[in-house]
């Protein structure tokens, strides 16, 4: 990967890592420290590295008109209570749920996006959306959740399959997501689209496409956080071959702890993090317990590095127990023990863990999210 020896260098040498941004005052509320309480997520900057839009989804469909401001009413009060700072959020993508239930590409991942921003609106300040780097948090919020708006595959901005567009026309539908706010796009969900192959299609599936490639680099120019999570090893190579900025893997695990074509193999994390990208590991109903996450962490640490590393989810809350129960209205089966806790429970249980397997603090402040706010430093404009 011809990235790997300077990012790595720079990451490891220059002083420009996730520390720096705590050790630069400038940067930083002079009335924050680091945090001082064993396990209080209130302490750090979390962000949790994706939650699909699946209880929105879920309340919407409701006929109960007191469901029908999910953000506002249901799941920000949980996200503030349990020390969420920054929520990656899909924005519309290639699958129909991240569509909102739309069949079509375009106009699906359009309405969601307006119902993002509509149920933002609601909430009286208390919600906003990352674009740019003063953007930013630099100390943990308080009463208020930054939300980072990402497509889950770039099926909505497909071309004509034979198109006669200049180079500059077949970006136009990227740069209107782009003005209406989406800072970051999966290249692929589970199946293949003009740009890559997704792991669906076989986990060694093709490289990029010549349309694939025009996107990456467009997404460099523009500021946006190119994802990796679906995207066959191939294309993973590939992107890594000709990124000039750092690339995320949101929500993956490893394949040596699931192995499964889904999760990301040695050589995958490797040139993720030759980019100067994240890998950020998920809780999985039935196949992951925490101390498993905990488990890949440390693989991980040893691997690439902390500073390649975030949270991608920690699971379903007992706000929202499992995709198609609402609480008091579709409960379907016995919520396990994660789904059982609150936000609150999720993140201090999970400190608590990092914090008796030894991690320093600092290492600690990387993976709960100063990483992401690392590369969305180098990434997002100005």
């Amino acid at each position: 990967m011809k990235n790997e020896i300077s990012r790595r260098k720079f990451l490891s040498y220059s002083g420009a890592g996730i520390t720096g941004i705590f050790i630069d005052h400038k940067n930083m509320s002079s009335s924050w420290k680091p945090a001082l309480t064993a396990g209080d997520p209130h302490d750090y900057i979390i962000v949790e590295g994706h939650r699909d839009i699946w209880e929105f989804n879920d309340r919407f469909a409701l006929n109960d008109s007191d469901q029908h401001s999910p953000l506002k009413d249901f799941l920000l009060p949980r996200l503030i209570e349990g020390g969420l700072d920054v929520v990656i959020m899909p924005a519309g993508g290639d699958s129909v749920p991240e569509r909102g239930g739309s069949d079509r590409l375009l106009e699906g991942s359009l309405r969601v996006v307006d119902m993002l921003l509509s149920e933002i609106e609601k909430t009286g300040g208390k919600a906003s959306i990352i674009k740019t780097k003063s953007d930013i948090p630099v100390s943990p919020l308080k009463d208020h959740v930054k939300f980072f708006l990402d497509l889950e595959g770039g099926g909505s901005i497909e071309i004509e399959p034979e198109p006669g567009y200049h180079h500059d026309r077949r970006l136009a539908l990227l740069r209107t997501f782009f003005r209406l706010g989406v800072r970051g796009m999966q290249l692929t969900h589970q199946g293949r689209n003009q740009l890559a192959d997704g792991v669906a299609e076989g986990k060694m599936g093709a490289r990029l496409s010549r349309f694939g490639v025009e996107v990456v680099e467009e997404m460099n120019r523009l500021g946006m956080m190119i994802g990796v999570s679906h995207l066959s090893a191939n294309g993973i190579f590939h992107v890594a071959e000709i990124t000039k900025k750092p690339v995320a893997s949101t929500h993956t695990n490893i394949q040596k702890f699931i192995n499964t074509p889904r999760q990301h193999s040695d050589e995958e994390l490797k040139a993720i993090a030759s980019t100067g990208g994240i890998v950020g590991i998920r809780y999985i109903e039935g196949q992951t317990s925490y101390e498993m996450l905990a488990d890949e962490i440390h693989y991980m640490s040893e691997l690439i590095g902390t500073d390649h590393i975030g949270i991608g989810w920690l699971g379903h809350d007992i706000g929202h127990p499992k995709v198609g129960q609402v609480p008091g209205f579709t409960e379907k089966s016995p919520p396990g023990e994660v789904e059982k806790q609150s936000m609150l429970d999720h993140w201090t249980r999970f400190i608590e863990i990092l914090e008796k397997r030894g991690y320093e603090r600092n290492d600690i402040v990387k993976i709960l999210g100063g990483n992401f706010l690392r590369i969305w430093k180098e990434i997002l404009p100005v």
